[in-house]
């Protein structure tokens, strides 16, 4: 078997497949945690979910603790959440409001400036020349656009407005037109290299794994007939398409309260590297975000965005809708979670040496374009080639 699949490899292009240890290995893992997520843009959270003077919001990248925080400025900052005094982490809930935040280890505190407001009995630190004016918390660089917040642990990176490209443009009308906010979360720890999870986001492929899917926009006339665009940076995104969802039993059209900006039923779609994906389906804009643990555990974020201050009937009918696909139960997010393990669970014992990413359709729906561009800007950021990483990543 390992034979057969290494000569497949040698005859085609090394763009067309990618070789499985840089899912498993966890060299490149490490690679990955120190070229990638140590200097690029990481989207933190969306800016309604800190609204308030003193409100924070936690997250981890690349293993750095970190939250972010609406100061009393009315700012937005972030910083690294592990206190000065002995590393202890300070925050430790998912979000929250505060005036200080303090570290349950020794009772230093922090405001949401990052300054250190108080160490206990600081007298006796004063033979060591230590001063709580210069004990604040490490700030980490934190930028915004259309509601979006990124940070970013190299304070030597381009800009958010660079970096992103012009790829959010899909959305321009939307963000132009309505102030969105996030109405439903959850989190959930998948069995699955992050990649893996980026995948399903980026090829349209496997849509064939979708009942629904099957169903819907398969069945219209352009689903094929789309077209991907790529960015610098790695970042993509697909001609809208307009689904008719009466096709499935029991569902019902998403028009007369579709989001402004969009048509009745319209899907849109943007992925930006390295593992985020907003994802729109008439009504509802859906907002994917990754913090991989282990070469096989990542930890993925949902989140699900209405326009804010709208009337209750519809909201409700955006949670519905924003359920029937995307929730914890929905009729796609569990099939999306059954593939991605599967998949990681054969690289653990290297069943199989490669992956093909060797559709072409001219760049059209289901060509793997999005995956190889995506696999070109991870060799540029990690030195790797995804075709032959091992010696590259082990030094043999």
């Amino acid at each position: 078997m390992q034979s057969t699949s290494i000569q497949v490899s040698h005859s085609l292009r090394s763009d067309h497949y990618v070789d499985n240890k840089i899912y498993s290995d966890p060299a490149i893992f490490k690679i990955e945690q120190e070229k990638i997520f140590k200097k690029v843009w990481k989207f933190a959270c969306c800016e309604s979910e800190v609204p308030n003077k003193n409100d924070y919001r936690s997250l981890s990248v690349a293993g750095v603790p970190l939250f972010v925080a609406r100061s009393p400025d009315g700012k937005l900052r972030a910083f690294v959440n592990s206190c000065s005094h002995r590393g202890a982490k300070i925050v430790d809930v998912p979000r929250g409001n505060a005036r200080e935040l303090e570290c349950p280890f020794h009772r230093w505190t922090y405001n949401t400036y990052g300054e250190c407001t108080t160490i206990p009995r600081e007298e006796a630190f004063a033979s060591a020349g230590i001063d709580k004016s210069k004990c604040g918390l490490p700030e980490v660089r934190c930028e915004s656009l259309h509601g979006l917040v990124f940070v970013n642990l190299d304070q030597e990176a381009k800009p958010l407005v660079e970096w992103l490209g012009g790829c959010l443009e899909i959305f321009d009308d939307l963000f132009g037109k309505a102030e969105l906010e996030v109405f439903h979360f959850h989190e959930q720890v998948v069995k699955s290299n992050w990649k893996h999870w980026q995948e399903t986001n980026m090829e349209l492929y496997h849509e064939y794994l979708h009942v629904l899917n099957r169903q819907t926009s398969m069945r219209e006339p352009a689903y094929f007939k789309r077209k991907w665009r790529g960015y610098s940076g790695g970042h993509a995104t697909l001609d809208p398409l307009v689904v008719d969802y009466s096709k499935m039993k029991g569902m019902k059209s998403r028009g007369g309260y579709e989001l402004p900006g969009l048509q009745p039923n319209e899907f849109r779609l943007v992925d930006i590297f390295p593992d985020v994906m907003l994802n729109c389906r008439a009504t509802v804009m859906r907002i994917d975000t990754q913090m991989p643990i282990s070469p096989s555990e990542t930890l993925v974020q949902f989140r699900g965005l209405g326009v804010k201050g709208e009337p209750a009937d519809v909201r409700k009918a955006r949670l519905r809708d924003h359920a029937e696909f995307w929730g914890p139960f929905g009729r796609n997010l569990p099939e999306d979670q059954f593939a991605a393990e599967r998949q990681t669970e054969t690289m653990k014992g290297e069943a199989t040496p490669i992956s093909l990413m060797a559709r072409e359709e001219d760049n059209m729906t289901q060509d793997d374009f999005p995956i190889r561009e995506y696999y070109r800007e991870w060799s540029a950021l990690t030195g790797l080639n995804p075709a032959d990483p091992r010696p590259a990543a082990t030094g043999a």
